[in-house]
């Protein structure tokens, strides 16, 4: 499409969205095209997704409630879209992410042009950066599983387990999706296990919308699900976790809420106590050999013996 065609495109919806009310022969006039060539143009439009009507008596008209209307957004307002614009452009791989972006875009583009020019440049020395997973990320079967939610349709699917030691067959009657740090996730209830389980999309190597229609379970929500597990994991069990981080790692560690239970206090020598009611120890002791020699499990028992336990195999694969 050759720049002209272009211009002309763009004059066409200009056209379609003034409410002039012009028929064909008044539009090709405007454009300065033979009828044919409108004709065309229209169809560019109904193919490219913008959606038009012949209302009879009036003329040619895009649907009105395709565009937004015109956006008054305060300038701080704006750049808190332009930022969020940028940390989701981490996620580019993620589903929805390419779409948010694109509708911050446009909301951005709704903005008068002195507004817009200052969240520019405020915004170009503001970085954001994101862990982003490298593996598959679940963009494939997430229409499929968002569909079977709002149908209420069974899903059987092929899964790469972690905790099963390989791939898996089940049929899941998904309730819910849930987004975590750097990956979607799908909570339903799985036949193979005959309880609510959690699946990451990225593990998901062959997803089937069945005609099978389930029930939901009224009981189930999000948060009674979760629970007070340290991420996504909950295990059945609360442990009361205390650990004491010395003074190089106490300040960061506390200015951080990890956790909705967290309590903390800082002593005179700068070191930090910090406690939490935690959901299952799996999770949280990963996080807690991260911070190495600068922590020290107090509580509970199980968790000390799991962290030594960890560096001692470490110890053994590295002393060779």
């Amino acid at each position: 499409m050759n720049v002209g065609r272009i211009h002309r495109m763009l004059r066409l919806i200009t056209l379609l969205q003034s409410g002039a009310d012009l028929n064909a022969e008044e539009l090709a006039q405007e454009l300065g095209v033979s009828r044919r060539t409108l004709f065309r143009d229209l169809k560019i439009l109904a193919e490219a997704g913008i959606p038009y009507e012949h209302e009879p008596g009036r003329g040619y008209i895009i649907v009105p409630s395709f565009f937004l209307p015109p956006v008054n957004l305060k300038v701080t307002e704006a750049l808190g879209l332009m930022l969020m614009a940028k940390g989701t452009a981490a996620y580019t791989n993620q589903p929805l992410s390419a779409a948010a972006a694109e509708a911050v875009r446009k909301l951005i583009a709704t903005l008068p042009e002195p507004i817009r020019r200052v969240c520019h440049q405020m915004s170009s020395r503001v970085t954001m950066r994101a862990p982003v997973s490298p593996r598959a990320n679940g963009s494939d079967c997430y229409p499929q599983i968002q569909q079977a939610i709002d149908e209420q349709r069974a899903l059987r699917m092929k899964y790469d387990s972690i905790f099963d030691g390989g791939a898996i067959t089940t049929t899941l009657h998904p309730y819910h999706l849930h987004f975590d740090v750097r990956s979607w996730y799908v909570i339903g209830h799985s036949s193979k296990h005959s309880q609510v389980r959690t699946f990451k999309l990225g593990r998901i190597k062959q997803v089937e919308l069945l005609k099978r229609r389930f029930t939901p379970d009224k009981q189930f929500s999000i948060d009674n699900y979760l629970g007070k597990a340290w991420r996504l994991i909950p295990e059945g069990k609360v442990h009361r976790v205390e650990l004491e981080f010395t003074p190089k790692m106490a300040r960061n560690v506390a200015e951080v809420r990890w956790h909705p239970t967290q309590e903390h206090r800082l002593l005179d020598d700068g070191r930090c106590i910090v406690t939490f009611q935690v959901d299952g120890l799996e999770e949280i002791h990963w996080w807690v050999l991260g911070y190495g020699d600068q922590v020290k499990v107090i509580k509970p028992k199980k968790l000390r013996d799991m962290i030594v336990q960890r560096y001692r195999n470490a110890l053994a694969l590295n002393d060779q």
